[in-house]
């Protein structure tokens, strides 16, 4: 199970890094002033959404803070608040400490207080004893290491215990959100943090707009790797902006390769090999930095099995209006599913962020389709338009006729069937 892709509950960040992975420890690194609930929060969501136990340990704020920033989310019985503030920083204080004899015992969450949060091993003892009550997969969210640091009066008691917590986390195949204040701790703290976890972000500002690098992405073949991108906040919604020296801003080739690469299920390595380049040169070029020749971008073409127009075209501006023309729909190669019979297009445009992506899916008649269309699980949900599908999934044969919609949270089919005498048209949507 270590490995698989799962979401951030954030699109933007997900196109990024290709994902998280179960075992993921993610340490953010980020600036005052910047809306880390953003992901923190869409990191919670998606969680939920998806069925999973949640902890959420704190150290900077009371439980009854926490509960009112992120109510929706975390009243629910799946979420585990493990509270190192009230004897913390509260140090005891009647305005927290009573909250224990009334107001938590109405909260649908379960609230775990830490008596000694000040001393590591007690911190440590309380920690594990959740973890030994969680099952395999769930969710974590540690508030604040920088208020750790303050707890327990140095960085050094701090890179102890993540560095018992992070492989024991890894072990347990969760996925664990870390977050710290960069300008609080030392080069050298930030540095050894990096070492010990699998996924290094780091969110800030720059001239007052908000940017996002990724430090480390263990096991990713991040083309955005140190680079800070800026980044458009609205809301729950985050785009990824291209930089004025990316080059042409309607040339979306990187953008584009590396979206048609992942589709058709290649590595960087893979792709270099066909088009006869080095796997950092399809790094550069998918970041933006550098442009392929033309030769080597019908080589690049042939091997992902799109046109040269379809790489290299200019991106038509997102019009005023909502409506997607049917001549903006891009047919795409799906690496996972094998078999004849099969075609789709991509409906939403690869230049416009969202948090859907939707895909016109077609089976001919009488084929069938091993595996799933997508690799990455995310919510997805198929409404067939023409004809009927038989879908395997969970040991069952699933029949789907013309109206029908099927619901994909957890279940990944392998196999799609047309037992029909025409062809089957699915719309596929994929949430963030």
């Amino acid at each position: 199970m270590k490995g698989r892709r799962i979401s951030s509950g954030v699109m933007a960040l997900d196109r990024l890094l290709g994902g998280l992975r179960i075992g993921d420890n993610v340490v953010w690194h980020t600036d005052s002033g910047v809306f880390m609930e953003t992901f923190s929060g869409g990191f919670l969501r998606s969680s939920r959404r998806q069925g999973h136990k949640v902890v959420l340990v704190t150290v900077n704020a009371s439980p009854k803070t926490v509960w009112g920033r992120l109510r929706a989310v975390v009243n629910h019985p799946d979420v585990t608040l493990v509270d190192g503030f009230t004897w913390g920083k509260g140090a005891g204080a009647s305005l927290f400490a009573d909250c224990y004899g009334r107001l938590y015992q109405d909260y649908k969450c379960k609230v775990v207080p830490v008596k000694k949060p000040h001393r590591v091993e007690e911190f440590l003892e309380a920690l594990n004893r959740v973890e030994e009550e969680m099952p395999s997969g769930s969710r974590y969210l540690v508030d604040s290491l920088t208020g750790m640091v303050q707890l327990w009066g140095g960085e050094e008691p701090v890179l102890e215990f993540f560095a018992k917590e992070c492989p024991r986390l890894y072990e347990l195949e969760t996925v664990a959100y870390w977050i710290l204040e960069r300008e609080a701790h030392s080069p050298s703290f930030r540095a050894q943090v990096n070492h010990i976890t699998q996924v290094a972000l780091e969110l800030g500002m720059r001239d007052g707009q908000p940017t996002l690098a990724v430090l480390k992405a263990q096991g990713r073949e991040s083309s955005y790797t140190l680079r800070p991108r800026p980044l458009s906040l609205q809301g729950r919604r985050v785009q990824l902006l291209e930089e004025e020296e990316s080059g042409d801003p309607q040339l979306l080739i990187g953008p584009r390769l590396r979206a048609f690469r992942l589709a058709r299920g290649l590595s960087q390595v893979e792709l270099a090999k066909a088009v006869g380049v080095s796997p950092s040169t399809i790094s550069q070029v998918e970041g933006q930095q550098i442009l392929l020749s033309i030769p080597a971008l019908v080589k690049a073409g042939r091997a992902l099995g799109v046109s040269l127009d379809q790489l290299v075209a200019p991106a038509p501006r997102e019009p005023d209006s909502p409506v997607v023309t049917r001549n903006r729909f891009e047919k795409v190669c799906l690496g996972g599913p094998t078999g004849e019979g099969l075609s789709a297009y991509r409906i939403t445009p690869w230049e416009v962020e969202g948090v859907l992506e939707a895909y016109e899916i077609c089976i001919e008649p009488q084929a069938r389709i091993q595996a799933h269309f997508f690799q990455e699980k995310r919510e997805e949900l198929g409404y067939l338009l023409e004809g009927e599908l038989v879908v395997e999934t969970g040991g069952k044969a699933l029949h789907l006729g013309q109206g029908e919609c099927i619901r994909l949270v957890r279940q990944t089919p392998h196999a799609w069937q047309n037992p029909g005498e025409t062809q089957a048209r699915l719309l596929w949507v994929i949430g963030g």
